[in-house]
Parts: structure tokens; sequence; C-alpha cells
């Protein structure tokens, strides 16, 4: 935002018509859609009319605002720090894999996507080399002149000069993006190196990424359950489908702050509604796809949470699909 608003452009503008409000951005509960992404970077290159973009707010970055920044800056030496910044990158960038290896002469940090950015994939990836030269300059208290980065797209039409405001040297058409220094600088100390504020930042980051891995194995555990929902499987059933024993499972999805009937029920509540407005299935049949043997306790059940019967609950659901124009993405 603070890039936009130095450009000239009015965020707000460009939240509205990505579709979004202030109120969503401070809404640590919402997920914002890849769909509305590409709709607010592609106003923000057009609007702006400037390339680099992606490079700019990279390099807007303040290196102190994330327990990943931290731990990179505080770090005891340049390789310290780097190699923390490969193990914790993707909590800030989730959509890419990040991998540091340290040959004779160059230290490089690969960067590779793990889904298809679609015409974002340059913009981000100008983010993630403005934002590595910033922590680099926080790291070394100067410039990071020898940076040399490999970039996975074709040299843009001209002499590429937007990338060399940022970098020196400045390579394209890499089969992903690489970013190196030379391997004897990584002894040189961090200008803020901080064993305390390192340690506390690796805590930090090693918890984050805890709780990542136990929202994976929820994921894993809707998905599996979504599946076989019409047999209505009990958690001993699902758990040996998982290849994992029921006490495993309970104690996992405990440790996440969930329980098995918890997202049986959740799975049950949301698709009941989806299956209300985009299908055309009694209401016998959907109690069925949702594993329930009698539709009755299925009508009691929807009653309890939408306070209102799935037969009345279909009308006004389609009344609101049809009112409401598709939205153009």
């Amino acid at each position: 935002m603070d890039c936009l608003n130095s450009l000239g452009v009015r965020p707000s503008a460009a939240l509205s018509n990505a579709g979004l409000t202030w109120q969503d951005l401070f809404d640590s509960r919402r997920m914002v859609g890849f769909s509305i992404f590409r709709r607010f970077v592609a106003y923000g290159i057009q609007s702006t009319g400037e390339p680099a973009l992606g490079l700019m707010a990279g390099s807007m970055l303040q290196p102190y605002h994330t327990p990943v920044g931290i731990g990179a800056v505080t770090g005891k030496t340049l390789g310290q720090g780097l190699e923390f910044l490969s193990q914790h990158a993707s909590l800030i960038f989730g959509s890419f894999r990040f991998r540091l290896e340290n040959g004779s002469r160059w230290s490089t940090l690969e960067v590779k996507p793990l889904r298809h950015l679609c015409e974002t994939h340059i913009f981000v990836i100008q983010s993630i080399v403005g934002s590595h030269c910033r922590l680099l300059e926080a790291m070394l208290g100067r410039p990071a002149d020898e940076l040399v980065v490999g970039l996975p797209y074709p040299r843009p039409p001209g002499d590429g000069g937007h990338c060399l405001r940022y970098v020196r040297k400045v390579e394209f058409d890499g089969d992903c993006l690489r970013l190196q220094m030379p391997v004897e600088l990584l002894r040189l100390p961090c200008a803020s190196e901080d064993a305390e504020v390192f340690a506390e930042a690796s805590k930090v980051c090693e918890r984050v990424d805890a709780e990542l891995q136990d929202g994976a194995f929820v994921q894993r555990v809707r998905r599996f359950l979504l599946q076989r929902l019409v047999s209505n499987p009990g958690a001993s059933e699902l758990a040996s489908d998982l290849g994992i024993s029921a006490r495993t499972l309970v104690r996992r999805l405990a440790e996440a702050g969930v329980s098995y009937a918890d997202i049986k029920e959740d799975l049950r509540k949301t698709h009941a509604t989806w299956y209300l407005q985009h299908t055309e299935l009694s209401i016998e049949e959907i109690a069925s796809q949702l594993g329930y043997s009698d539709p009755h306790n299925f009508g009691r059940k929807f009653k309890h949470w939408y306070r209102v019967a799935p037969s009345k609950m279909r009308r006004s659901l389609r009344m609101e699909l049809h009112d409401c124009p598709p939205t153009a993405l």
C-alpha cells in the first residue's frame, strides 16, 4: 500500500477494484483469494505504469516487521542469517520453496514456485528479489553490491534497466529464481547480531511452522473424510484409511485445537447449504450424501445450525443466486 501511495495511486482505489476493504486487511481470519490478488496486482501495474512495481514493493519491506526478518538480521553471521531465511521464508512467501546451497564460490538461494501463479509470477518474483535486497542490506549494514540475481523469465524490452536500479548484476531466462552471494562473505558478522533476539525469533518461527504442519494434517483429515462422508465413518475407520492409529488421529487433532466430531459437523454444515443451492437433490438425498441414515435427524440438525428448515433455506439461497449477477474475474 505504501508503494502504491508513493506512486500517486490511492490504495483505497486499488482495494475497491479488487473487491476488498481496509477492514479485510485487518481481519486475520480472512484469506484473500488468488483471483482477488490477481486483480489487485493487475490494477497496481496498470495504474502506475511501473514495470518494477514488485521490486519497489519488496524493497520497502521493513525487516523487523516479521519474525523471519528479525531472525535473519540478528544472526551471528551472514551465513547464519541466510540459513535462517532459507528455512523460514515460506512463512512469508508460502507459494514458494526456498533452498540454500553453498558451493566453492557462491552461496545460492534457489526459489521455486509450488503452484502456477499466472500473470502475477513476475510481480511476486520481483517482490522476493526486492525484499531479499532489503534484508541483505540490513544484515551487512550496507548495500549488497555483490548480489547476483538470476531471474526465471526473459529479458524485458529494452535493457531491463528497471532491474538494475536495485541489483548490479542480473541474468535472465533461468529455470528458477537464484540469489547468489560470494561464499567468502558468509563469515561476515551481521550488523544487528543479537543472540537473544535471534533465539526468540527462532522459537516463534518454529512454533508457526509446527502450527502450519498441524493445519496441513487437519486439511488432510478433512479431505479424506469428505471423500467418505456418505458412509459416515468413525474416527477409527478414518484413521485406518490414513494409515495411523485412532489414538494418533485424536491426539494430533487435539494438538491443532479441533476434534474429529468438529470436523465432521463442519463438513456437513457447509456442504448441506452447497447441495441445497447448487443441486436438485432432494432433502432425503442430501441427508444421505452427508452420512445421515435418517433424514429427520438431518432436518433437526440443520434447524439447529441455521434456525430454519432445509427447504426454506433452499428457496432463500436460490433467490440470492438469481438476484446476484456473476462477478467478472
